[in-house]
C-alpha cells in the first residue's frame, strides 16, 4: 500500500482541470399563458466568469457581474422568429449554483411556429465546447446540439 501525504494529494488535484467538459445545457420552455420563452442555460460559473472577464472594459470584477453574465449570454444565445428578425430579451437573472450558474432569459414570442434558436455560449474560448439545447414548446420535445460554426437551428 502506498500512502501520499495530503499535502501531495492536494498539490496533484489543484494541477487538474477544473473539469474536463466543456459544454452548457440550455432549456427552453414555452409559456402560453404569459406569451413566452423561458431560455435557462446552465454553465460552469469559471468558465462564464472567464469568458465576461476577458471581454476589455468587462465590469465582472465591479460588482455588477448579474449585468456582465446577462449580456454575454443575449450575444451568445439569440431566437429569431419565422421572418429572421431578433426576438429582445426582456429579463435576465442569473442564479448560482454550487460550481454552475444558471443564467434565465425572458424572450416574449407572438407566435411560436418558425422560432430558430442559436447558441455560441463559450466558442470563443473552447474548441471542443459542445452546447446542448433541450425545448419544451407546447408539448413538442426536442434535443438540439450545437458546436462552433453552428448558424441558428429551427427549435421545434
Amino acid at each position: 500500500m502506498v500512502i501520499v501525504a495530503p499535502v501531495v494529494l492536494l498539490g496533484a488535484l489543484a494541477a487538474l482541470p477544473a473539469h474536463p467538459l466543456h459544454t452548457t445545457l440550455t432549456t427552453v420552455t414555452w409559456h402560453g399563458d404569459r406569451r413566452e420563452l423561458e431560455v435557462a442555460v446552465r454553465v460552469f460559473t469559471q468558465d462564464l466568469v472567464d469568458a465576461v472577464t476577458s471581454v476589455p472594459g468587462s465590469p465582472a470584477g465591479s460588482g455588477r457581474s448579474e449585468s456582465a453574465a446577462c449580456r454575454y449570454a443575449m450575444a451568445a444565445v439569440s431566437l429569431r422568429d419565422a421572418a429572421g428578425a431578433t426576438l429582445l430579451v426582456t429579463r435576465c437573472v442569473t442564479e448560482r449554483a454550487a460550481d454552475v450558474t444558471w443564467i434565465r432569459l425572458a424572450v416574449p414570442v407572438q407566435r411560436r411556429e418558425g422560432l430558430r434558436l442559436r447558441n455560441a455560449f463559450l466558442f470563443e474560448r473552447f474548441s471542443d465546447q459542445v452546447n446542448i439545447v433541450q425545448s419544451d414548446v407546447a408539448g413538442e420535445t426536442h434535443t438540439i446540439l450545437f458546436t462552433s460554426g453552428d448558424g441558428p437551428k429551427p427549435l421545434m
